[in-house]
């Protein structure tokens, strides 16, 4: 099974975006690099702002937990400085093993206003919604 990379992710939420009422921006210069996407509603003036995660190859070296850790780090940090127009959120690989990172996760990003898109290999994006299950089976790692 090939790994969902930080590229696939983007496209996929580039595509989902269009395909859902959004207009793409430019890069956002001068901000900091975890934004990798930022587009507005076509029907108002709700901004969306995304933190786009992928799967690291091993032979990378780096934490998959740093990137979780990393990306909430942002994520708390933006949500806590207010601005009306906008909305942070997280677009993670659809894998079992960032479900299971994530687990325990849901209410949190809810409470917190990050709204946190998966994507699957085939470039399908789901949205985590209060309604739907968090990941069924899945158990935050000790």
């Amino acid at each position: 099974m090939a790994s969902i990379t930080h590229t696939h992710v983007v496209q996929a939420m580039s595509h989902w975006l269009a395909s859902n009422g959004y207009r793409c921006g430019a890069s956002r210069l001068g901000t900091r690099p975890e934004i990798d996407l930022e587009a507005t509603s076509v029907f108002g003036q709700r901004r969306l702002i995304v933190d786009c995660r992928g799967e690291l190859g091993l032979d990378v070296g780096q934490d998959p937990w740093m990137e979780i850790t990393q990306a909430f780090f942002y994520l708390i940090q933006d949500s806590e400085m207010p601005d009306e127009t906008a909305q942070v959120s997280l677009a993670l690989p659809d894998t079992s093993d960032f479900r299971r990172r994530m687990a325990g996760m849901k209410e949190f990003c809810l409470r917190q206003g990050v709204a946190v898109f998966w994507v699957a290999e085939n470039g399908q994006v789901r949205q985590w919604e209060a309604d739907t299950p968090a990941a069924s089976g899945a158990r935050a790692l000790p």
